[in-house]
């Protein structure tokens, strides 16, 4: 709040260069001392709240606003009196800006629509749009999106009439803010898109870079991550370049650095977000970049910081009156608290959270409120509450596309059915929570590959930029050294003392010339090499990284994934070549047990052990994969059914004998099908649902046993 700069602020949103206004000289003696008077006001306001906290400062500076305008309000009235319609639009426009930068928007919002009604009866295009933007940036704050829609409305139809680039560029720009806040990407995604070319052809590098972070967001909703980071990054580049609304670009990208897990780079970029609100002095810009900071610290764990940056970017939140950015600090507090086992204090923040999100109809803010409340519900053991909460929430996460909250919700649904003892629905959605949270490992790693991909193209981009330039530079040394050589040749046919004197010197500047050349040659040749090794590494990284997508961590065999992508190949093969193909699914009786008893990290050395003990029996035509938790898989080709059993009952012998000591035994149930009893399958999941059905089987018949599939 340090700075009034408030005029050029929205100048910039709406696309504006500073163009002349009205002068105050025009309004006379009286309405001079009026403005000078309230500027100097605003001033001392704006030093004394400064060294108030930040949540405190804008309740005071919108008190002292509200004192302010029993004496102010009367100032456009007498402008008009003095100077006539133009004075009063000028006297208005200065009064929305001290107000909004004292915090309070409803006094602001008044002289923004008096200002607009006015413009429009002056003709004044420019003033009408700049009080269209300020008021659409304020109801877009307070999550009023139906007369944000109003609004741009209006806006789009005073870029057309007047034939204004810049402001059919703020126009689009909103609009497709609009639509992708209410889940509408694909028009979001056409609108920024507009709006991004309308930018670059007014050379308006800020409102690029406005656009470039709009496109980025719709990217990232879209699920594509490469396209995002791409266009952050862009929007990073300029704004480092222009210094406008860093904290926006730092915090996008530390997002997205958040959903690859990468800690450090994470924390790196909000450092520089937070750095760079503060210095903006805007509560607004730094309450954003607390909240957000504030989810990172509660993924990570640290529910006390994150408990600290919360309560205070909501209180900034709820001093400004920003809804969508309360009902997400509100879930950020309740997080944390939930985090330090402090649910009965986390469950109102969670409460507030949701009734926010259904005002504004934020999907995600729903959501994720209502699989909190579901949680705390779980934990105090009313399972009617959390079986509502779960009934509400599920169709909304499948419908958005929400995986990563998906996920949860079956994780909750799987805690649920065993609190009730219901195995079954346990045994269910434990397989859905296994199957989803392989497919979100394979999506992060998929992004890391694309990160790493767009940092290496980025940087090879730089650096052939540089080599550009440098390359220039030294075209340039040498036209300057071809200009002087024909200098001094002519000259030498006019005078032989001069021509000695000149070619004396010619040659000093060709030797450090040389030298110079020779010393950036070696320069050129030390970064080819450092590029070349870059790239060695990249590359032994990206093989890692496939390999890792391949393989199950734990026991080194197939990872579910790639296993499942094997059997369709494999599939296929005995298909056309009218093979048979078996599949067993591999099962460990009361391996519950093993974990409660003796810890997962014991339960892990069982099935590290009993994995090598199956590979170990298994032949070289056999598929061998982790399927999920303590289940395995294994296929072959061109066995009969006689083969087949032998081969299965081997494996559940091999483990039974050789694990009989431990404590409970460890045994294993297999279920088996075959593409011979089922030769319409088209898919393997329904040769895997075949096998599944015989596992079922044979946990039925006593465990530590063999059971085919059978057709009902």
């Amino acid at each position: 709040m340090g700075r009034l700069r408030m005029d050029s602020i929205w100048i910039r949103r709406a696309g504006f260069r500073a163009a002349p206004r009205f002068s105050l000289a025009a309004i006379g003696n009286t309405g001079r001392l009026l403005f000078a008077a309230a500027a100097l006001f605003a001033a001392d306001v704006t030093r004394a709240v400064e060294a108030l906290p930040r949540a405190q400062a804008i309740t005071t500076a919108k008190q002292l606003a509200a004192g302010m305008d029993e004496t102010l309000h009367v100032l456009p009235r007498i402008a008009y009196q003095i100077a006539g319609l133009r004075g009063r639009i000028e006297a208005e426009r200065r009064l929305a800006l001290l107000y909004a930068a004292l915090s309070s928007d409803e006094l602001s919002n008044r002289e923004w629509r008096s200002m607009g009604d006015d413009a429009l009866i002056a003709g004044d295009t420019h003033a009408h749009g700049t009080a269209l933007i300020a008021r659409i940036e304020t109801v877009l704050a307070n999550g009023d999106y139906a007369h944000g829609q109003q609004i741009s409305d209006e806006l789009a139809q005073l870029a057309r009439s007047a034939h204004d680039d810049r402001l059919a560029a703020a126009a689009e720009e909103y609009q497709g803010v609009l639509d992708r806040r209410r889940g509408r990407v694909d028009t979001a995604l056409e609108h920024q898109t507009k709006a991004l070319a309308l930018r670059r052809k007014l050379g308006d590098r800020a409102g690029e870079a406005a656009a470039l972070t709009n496109l980025g967001t719709v990217a990232r909703d879209r699920g594509e991550f490469a396209q995002c980071l791409d266009y952050f990054l862009q929007a990073l580049a300029i704004r480092e370049r222009i210094d406008v609304r860093l904290d926006v670009a730092y915090r996008n990208v530390a997002l997205l650095y958040r959903e690859l897990d990468d800690r450090q780079t994470t924390q790196g970029y909000f450092n520089k977000a937070v750095q760079a609100a503060t210095r903006y002095a805007q509560p607004g810009f730094y309450a954003s970049v607390q909240g957000s900071y504030a989810g990172f610290l509660n993924d990570d764990r640290e529910y006390t910081a994150a408990l600290s940056a919360a309560s205070e970017a909501l209180a900034i939140g709820e001093a400004l009156g920003n809804r969508p950015s309360i009902g997400f600090e509100h879930l950020e507090v309740g997080r944390a608290l939930l985090g330090l086992r402090r649910a009965d204090e986390a469950a109102p923040h969670f409460d507030a959270a949701l009734t926010i999100g259904r005002e504004i109809d934020q999907r995600e803010l729903i959501s994720r409120s209502e699989l909190s409340l579901a949680e705390i519900a779980l934990s105090h053991g009313d399972t009617a509450q959390t079986h509502r909460l779960l009934d509400d929430v599920s169709p909304r996460l499948n419908s958005a596309g929400l995986k990563p909250y998906l996920a949860q919700a079956y994780q909750l649904r799987d805690r649920l059915a065993e609190a009730e003892n219901d195995m079954a629905t346990a045994h269910d959605f434990g397989h859905r929570y296994a199957a989803l949270r392989e497919e979100l490992l394979g999506v992060r790693s998929s992004r890391l590959l694309a990160a790493i991909e767009i940092r290496k193209v980025r940087e090879q981009s730089e650096q052939q930029l540089e080599l550009a330039e440098r390359t220039n530079e030294l075209q340039g040394e040498r036209l300057e050294r071809g200009r002087w050589e024909r200098y001094y040749g002519i000259a030498a046919l006019a005078a032989m003392l001069i021509m000695l004197a000149t070619f004396v010197t010619l040659l000093i500047r060709l030797k450090r010339l040389n030298l110079t050349l020779a010393a950036r040659n070696e320069l050129f040749d030390k970064q080819h090499s450092a590029l070349t090794q870059a790239n060695y590494q990249l590359e032994r990284q990206t093989r890692s990284l496939y390999q890792a997508t391949i393989t199950d961590a734990l026991t080194g065999v197939h990872s579910r994934s790639h296993m499942l992508g094997e059997l369709a190949k494999l599939l296929a093969e005995c298909k056309s070549r009218r093979h048979d193909l078996t599949v067993l699914l591999i099962d460990f009786d009361h391996f519950k047990l093993v974990n409660d008893r003796y810890g997962h990290l014991a339960g892990d050395r069982f099935l590290i052990k009993a994995a090598r003990i199956i590979r170990n029996e298994l032949g070289k035509d056999c598929l061998f994969g982790r399927f999920g938790g303590e289940e395995f898989i294994v296929a072959f080709p061109n066995r009969d059914e006689r083969a087949s059993a032998s081969l299965a009952e081997r494996l559940r012998r091999a483990v039974a004998e050789r694990m009989a000591g431990t404590d409970p035994p460890t045994t294993i149930s297999i279920g088996a099908a075959m593409l011979g009893r089922m030769p319409h399958a088209d898919a393997i999941d329904q040769l895997i649902d075949a096998a599944d059905r015989a596992l079922y089987a044979a946990k039925q018949a006593g465990r530590n046993q063999v059971q085919g599939f059978k057709r009902a």
